[in-house]
């Protein structure tokens, strides 16, 4: 019965950390747009940045704003790091010229995390010919 109960526990826990692996990119926001803003929400672990997880286009402009009272920072190690941003509203922003996944957090509090995924949009189609 024990080692039966246990092998539940394991499947679980198993089942749990394949669903977060698969659900991760699809729980990622995407947007289109050429401007992006994140809102730095405070301590809130997974939470402190809304959207927390966001796939943007290469050239999108994004903007953190704090809105938290305390001075927060957005530091992706080897893409970004925007120093102190002043709290109450403070911003910064950053162009994404470079395609990846990036993990940033606030060197202030490093269990406030997010992720920026920059892509390669796909190739638009040539405009229709007028008269045809």
């Amino acid at each position: 019965m024990r080692l039966l109960f246990r092998r539940a526990r394991m499947l679980a826990a198993l089942a749990l950390a394949l669903t977060s692996l698969v659900c991760l990119p699809a729980c990622q926001e995407r947007s289109n747009s050429s401007v992006v803003t994140i809102n730095i929400l405070g301590d809130r672990g997974a939470n402190s940045f809304k959207p927390a997880n966001i796939i943007v286009n290469l050239g999108t402009i994004v903007t953190w704003v704090n809105e938290d009272s305390q001075p927060h920072s957005v530091t992706a190690p080897g893409a970004f790091d925007s120093g102190m941003i002043a709290p109450n509203g403070g911003k910064w922003t950053w162009v994404a010229a470079m395609a990846g996944t990036f993990t940033y957090s606030s060197i202030v509090n490093p269990q406030m995390s997010g992720t920026l995924t920059v892509v390669v949009p796909p190739p638009q189609p040539p405009p229709a010919s007028p008269g045809r």
